[in-house]
């Protein structure tokens, strides 16, 4: 697993990634259900690998019950007054397979298991982020607004 906690971005290629599309949705979501998160607390890092090299950076901080998370475009939000005490979770992935981790049908221990995902940090921890993502209504609502995004290119 490569060091999460310094960008090393690279620019592989110009295509647009899907984690620029994704992110931004997951954040409205949480807003428009704010209990959706419920008692999850601790900072998740994404790592977003093209071709096996970070490509993009994400951070979801829950530091408050029952409130959406702060959703920042950068490895480590810099709230760290906010984050701190709170457990951390990086989360390292394909952007090919970021679509399949956020709808459930590649859960965090099948992408474990067969090496598609690597998590450091509390793995119990960031199964509770795939229940807090199907709370907020992630998985149907990220399906429908990717096929409206794509009839509309």
């Amino acid at each position: 697993m490569q060091s999460p906690y310094a960008s090393k971005r690279q620019d592989v290629d110009r295509k647009p990634l899907t984690s620029g599309i994704l992110f931004p949705e997951i954040s409205k979501r949480f807003k428009e259900n704010p209990t959706a998160a419920g008692s999850l607390l601790g900072l998740f890092i994404f790592s977003v690998l093209r071709r096996g090299k970070i490509s993009d950076e994400w951070s979801l901080l829950f530091n408050a019950r029952n409130k959406p998370p702060e959703v920042h475009h950068q490895a480590v939000p810099l709230l760290s007054h906010k984050a701190h005490n709170l457990p951390i979770v990086v989360i390292e992935l394909e952007d090919r397979d970021l679509i399949k981790y956020i709808t459930g049908s590649l859960t965090g221990l099948k992408g474990v298991t067969s090496g598609k995902i690597k998590i450091a940090g509390d793995v119990d921890l960031a199964l509770k982020l795939e229940d807090a993502f199907v709370n907020a209504g992630g998985v149907e609502q990220t399906l429908e607004f990717l096929r409206r995004r794509q009839s509309k290119l």
